[in-house]
């Protein structure tokens, strides 16, 4: 079921399609209070929605029950127009890409046939199976020679959670389910897995159900936040900025609690501040050309990039002038951060890679602009006296504006 939906740019494909849960509950043998009480749930297509709570509260039981590896008790539970309540669970599941936490892959079987399960389940040949698998490759931000036929094994945690989500999109579902799928994996590799599934969101427009017990990442994710209590009460669905604005209810003000102010802060986008420009250079470049465009510019220090325009490091000229052409080299320790980063995010890599800025990279990985500490903290001030003038009860839209100039 395909939509076209009204985006800030103008029309933006939805090859999602739209979630309902009926009346839905799940109570197990033997237990007095059900897992999940009567649950009623709309979801739009193509929009991401975050499921958060305490634990025991019933968010991975009600993510379950979407692709029935949990079956309800009572409900029905739409996608699309369908009423899939009663149809085959395996070939529902085939249906609907699934990501579980560290990234959950065959570890005898390499990257390319990982990627490949439901496809050949599917009987897709073996050419179009090629094709989507390189295709899925560079969209989760992975070389495709490189990773092809690796093995999960040979693979850090971020890169096999990459896989893991290329794997639940090989057959082109219309929804993608995720349960706890960054929480395996180290902050700045979570910040940078959380950046590349909302620019594959905003390429794809897949409806996207994801389960977190991270407020702040359910806030950065989500279109829409689902916040539960226990016993899958539902104590508040909608944005976050409304969450934090006017909270449902005492318990949602408990949950969200200290960590308000620090999640009003995660509204706040990179993409929505200032960058400033960065001079690039290729490997191979002279040096003195280099340098001399950089003065001129008022460069103290420029952006080593591959010929897709991702950054390999950022030498100072003093560093450049030390050779006669720009060498290759890739510091591991170079921050960057995507346009949906938050500030919060540019402000740990910065400190994680002991650095006074960060790059700014599109939703490929190229670089277009940094972001210096002075400029975040600037607008974390601004917008922390904003917060304390309105008691703490402030919208993401009241100051973004003011955020951006």
């Amino acid at each position: 079921m395909t939509e076209t939906a009204e985006s800030a740019g103008g029309e933006r494909t939805v090859t999602g399609a739209a979630i309902r849960l009926d009346g839905v509950v799940k109570q197990y043998r033997g237990q007095k209070k059900p897992a999940v009480e009567k649950i009623d749930l709309d979801i739009e297509a193509g929009h991401i929605v975050a499921f958060v709570g305490p634990s025991g509260c019933g968010k991975t039981t009600t993510l379950k029950m979407i692709n029935r590896l949990i079956e309800p008790t009572e409900g029905r539970i739409y996608i699309g127009d369908r009423d899939v309540t009663g149809e085959d669970p395996d070939k529902l599941r085939q249906s609907i890409g699934y990501v579980i936490q560290s990234g959950g892959l065959f570890p005898h079987w390499s990257v390319a046939k990982n990627i490949g399960a439901i496809p050949r389940v599917l009987g897709w040949d073996a050419k179009r199976i090629a094709e989507r698998t390189d295709y899925l490759l560079d969209l989760v931000g992975l070389d495709i020679d490189t990773f092809r036929d690796r093995l999960p094994k040979d693979m850090s945690g971020g890169q096999q959670q990459r896989v893991g989500v290329a794997r639940a999109l090989a057959a082109d579902p219309p929804v993608l389910l995720m349960d706890e799928p960054f929480g395996a994996v180290d902050p700045i590799t979570r910040v940078r897995l959380q950046d590349k599934l909302i620019a594959i969101h905003h390429e794809l427009g897949k409806t996207i159900v994801i389960v977190t017990h991270d407020f702040e990442e359910a806030t950065k994710l989500g279109d829409k936040v689902l916040i539960l209590s226990e016993g899958g009460h539902i104590e508040q669905y909608a944005t976050p900025e409304e969450i934090l604005a006017k909270p449902a209810s005492p318990f949602v003000e408990e949950f969200i609690g200290s960590g308000a102010t620090l999640a009003h802060l995660t509204l706040s986008r990179v993409k929505d501040v200032q960058h400033d420009s960065v001079v690039t250079a290729r490997i191979g470049d002279s040096s003195q050309e280099v340098i001399n465009r950089a003065k001129a510019q008022g460069a103290t220090w420029i952006v080593v990039v591959d010929d897709q325009g991702r950054a390999r490091s950022w030498p100072s000229l003093d560093e450049v002038a030390t050779k006669d052409r720009v060498s290759d080299y890739v510091d591991p320790r170079l921050p960057t951060v995507a346009p949906s980063s938050t500030l919060n995010d540019a402000l740990d890599s910065m400190l994680a890679a002991s650095q006074g800025g960060v790059l700014v990279t599109d939703g490929r990985g190229a670089v277009t602009g940094a972001l210096t500490i002075a400029t975040i903290m600037s607008v974390i001030r601004g917008q922390l006296d904003v917060a304390r003038a309105d008691d703490g009860h402030v919208s993401y839209r009241d100051y973004s504006e003011d955020s951006a100039t």
